[in-house]
């Protein structure tokens, strides 16, 4: 699961980071919560069809928001690392988030996992 491509999005006061992967299916990065949608028209879906999963930032994160990069600061593969400090990584089995990269690239004390389904 690669990022093809990062969009970034801030309009109505809502700053937000969409990182589209391969498969169609699309992340959405908020400053207190992150989603995983189906396809990139479910993440405007008002009644939230199409959502897959739904994590909230633990409040000892602290994301911040960059103009040109959204939230993210670097991505590699499956590394995501956001600014802030904290990290995504996209696993086989779905996206985890971690207070830093060591712990990432160690998996150790994930605050959380999205797990993938299939897309039809």
């Amino acid at each position: 699961m690669i990022v093809a491509q990062q969009e970034v999005l801030d309009a109505d006061g809502r700053q937000a980071t969409l990182l589209h992967f391969h498969r169609g299916q699309v992340l959405r990065i908020l400053a207190d919560s992150i989603a995983l949608y189906r396809d990139r028209a479910s993440v405007d879906d008002p009644l939230g069809n199409g959502v897959v999963g739904h994590e909230l930032i633990p409040a000892s994160l602290k994301l911040q928001f960059e103009p040109d990069s959204g939230f993210v600061r670097e991505q590699r593969a499956g590394f995501v690392g956001l600014h802030g400090g904290a990290v995504l990584f996209i696993r086989p089995d779905g996206i985890a988030l971690y207070d830093n990269a060591g712990n990432a690239l160690r998996n150790h004390d994930p605050h959380w996992l999205i797990p993938f389904v299939k897309v039809n």
